[in-house]
C-alpha cells in the first residue's frame, strides 16, 4: 500500500517517466553520444572539427537536462514546465547538423508535447491551450530557420539545386517548414488530447456538482418531510392530550363533588377517569409509534369511532347529539382521521369554554365530492381564545386537505366550528 501511494505521487510518476524516456532515447543515440563510431566520425567531418562536435553535443545534453526538469515541474507549474521543455527541445529540433548525422527526434523530445498536454488539460481558460500550441509551432519553425541562417550548412547548395525550378522560392523557408512538420504534428496531437481531457474533466465536475445538488435537494425534501411529520404528530398529540385530560378533569371534579354524598357515583366517575387515561395513553403510543420502528398498536381513529368519542363526552357531563345527513361513503384515510380530530378538538373546546349546562351537536353531511362537519354548542363562552393550538390545528388540517373552515360565535348564542373536506378521487 505504501509503495502504491508513493508511485501515485505526481513527482514520483514524472521521475519514472523521465527515466523511461531517457532509457528509450540513449540506445538510439549511443553511436553518436556515448561511444566512438562511424557516426561520430561522420558528424565530426560534417561539423568541421571535434571541438565543434563537442559543442553541439554539450548543447544537446543541456537540452535533455532541461526537458527532464520540465517534466518534473509539469504537475505543479504547467506553464513554466512548457516554457522550459519548449526551449530545451528547440535545442534538439533546431540543430539540423546533428539531425543530418542521425541524431533526430528521440523519445526524450516528447516531453515538450507532454507538458503541452498538461498545460492544456489543467488550464482554467480554454484559449491557453491554442495559444501555447501556436507559440510552440511558431518557435520551432523560427528556431530551425535561425539555425539555417546563422550556421553554414554544406547541404544548402543541394537544396538550392532541388528548388531551382521554383522561381522566387527560398530554400531555407521551405526546408525549415518541412523540418517543423513532425514537431508541429506531435504538439497538435498533445493539444487535442489535453483539450479533450479538460472538457471531460469539466463535464465530470459539472455532473458531480449536479449530483451533489440533487442529493442536497433530496436531503432538504426529506428534512421538510420529517418536519411536516413532526408537526402532524404534534397536532395529533395535542388533540389526544387535550381531549383526554379535559375529560379526566371533568370526571375527577364530578367524583370529588359526589365523594361524600354518593360514593357509588364517585366510584363510577373515577372508573371513567381510569378508562379515559388508559385510552389516551394507548392513542398516544399509537401516534408516537409513527417515529419508531414498532408496528402501530391500533389503526388510526376515523368517523366510525365518533360514537365512542361522543359517549366519553356525555360521560364527562356534556350532552351531545350526532346528526348524519346523506348516505355515508368510504372516506380517504386522511379525511377520515381529520374528521375525527376536528370533532374531537371542537368538543374539547366546548367542554372548556362553553360553560356549565351547555349542549353540543355534531353534524356530518355527506355529499358526492365533500364531507361537511359542523360542531355547535349553545354555551356562553368563546372557544379557544386568542387563536390557541386547538383551532390552529383544525385550520392546518383542513388547509392541508384543500378544504375550508369557519369558526366563531353563532348568532343565537354559542360557538360553532364548520369544516368542509373534499373527498374527490384526487385524495
Amino acid at each position: 500500500m505504501r509503495l502504491a501511494r508513493l508511485i501515485a505521487r505526481p513527482v514520483v510518476l514524472d521521475a519514472g517517466l523521465a527515466l523511461l524516456f531517457a532509457a528509450a532515447s540513449l540506445p538510439l543515440a549511443r553511436d553518436i553520444l556515448l561511444v566512438p563510431s562511424d557516426g561520430q566520425a561522420k558528424a565530426v567531418a560534417l561539423l568541421g572539427s571535434r571541438a565543434e562536435f563537442q559543442e553541439h553535443i554539450s548543447w544537446w545534453w543541456a537540452g535533455t537536462a532541461g526537458a527532464v526538469v520540465a517534466l518534473l515541474l509539469r504537475s505543479r507549474r504547467p506553464v513554466l514546465a512548457f516554457v522550459i521543455a519548449g526551449a530545451s527541445v528547440l535545442v534538439h529540433v533546431a540543430d539540423i547538423r546533428l539531425q543530418q548525422v542521425g541524431l533526430r527526434l528521440l523519445p526524450i523530445d516528447l516531453i515538450a508535447a507532454m507538458t503541452l498536454y498538461t498545460l492544456t488539460s489543467m488550464a482554467r481558460v480554454r484559449r491557453a491551450g491554442p495559444i501555447a500550441l501556436c507559440a510552440g509551432i511558431a518557435l520551432v519553425y523560427l528556431a530551425i530557420l535561425a539555425d539555417l541562417s546563422l550556421r553554414p550548412d554544406p547541404r544548402r547548395a543541394a537544396r538550392a539545386a532541388m528548388l531551382a525550378g521554383a522561381p522566387g522560392t527560398n530554400e531555407d523557408l521551405v526546408f525549415a517548414a518541412s523540418m517543423a512538420v513532425l514537431p508541429a504534428l506531435l504538439l497538435g496531437i498533445a493539444w487535442a488530447v489535453g483539450d479533450a481531457t479538460r472538457t471531460h474533466r469539466i463535464h465530470r465536475a459539472a455532473s458531480e456538482q449536479r449530483a451533489a445538488a440533487a442529493q442536497r435537494e433530496q436531503e432538504q425534501r426529506a428534512a421538510l418531510a420529517v418536519a411536516a411529520e413532526r408537526a402532524r404528530i404534534s397536532r395529533e398529540l395535542h388533540d389526544v392530550v387535550a381531549h383526554g385530560i379535559s375529560v379526566m378533569v371533568v370526571q375527577a371534579q364530578a367524583a370529588e363533588a359526589a365523594l361524600d354524598a354518593e360514593p357509588a357515583t364517585s366510584r363510577e366517575a373515577i372508573g371513567h377517569v381510569i378508562d379515559t387515561g388508559r385510552a389516551s395513553l394507548a392513542e398516544m403510543r399509537r401516534v408516537l409509534s409513527v417515529i419508531r420502528t414498532e408496528p402501530r398498536l391500533a389503526p388510526p381513529p376515523g368517523v366510525d369511532a365518533l360514537p365512542a368519542l361522543l359517549d366519553q363526552v356525555r360521560d364527562a357531563g356534556t350532552p351531545v347529539s350526532l346528526v348524519i345527513d346523506g348516505d355515508p361513503v368510504g372516506l380517504p384515510a386522511a379525511v377520515d382521521l381529520s374528521a375525527y380530530r376536528i370533532v374531537q378538538e371542537a368538543l374539547t373546546n366546548t367542554r372548556r369554554h362553553a360553560g356549565a349546562g351547555a349542549q353540543a351537536t355534531v353534524r356530518l353531511a355527506y355529499q358526492p365530492d365533500q364531507l361537511e362537519i359542523e360542531v355547535a354548542d349553545d354555551g356562553s363562552g368563546s372557544a379557544d381564545p386568542k387563536g390557541g393550538n386547538g383551532l390552529r390545528g383544525i385550520v392546518e388540517r383542513v388547509g392541508a386537505l384543500g378544504g375550508q373552515v369557519d369558526a366563531g360565535p353563532l348568532r343565537g348564542g354559542g360557538f360553532g366550528v364548520r369544516a368542509i373536506l373534499p373527498i374527490g378521487a384526487g385524495l
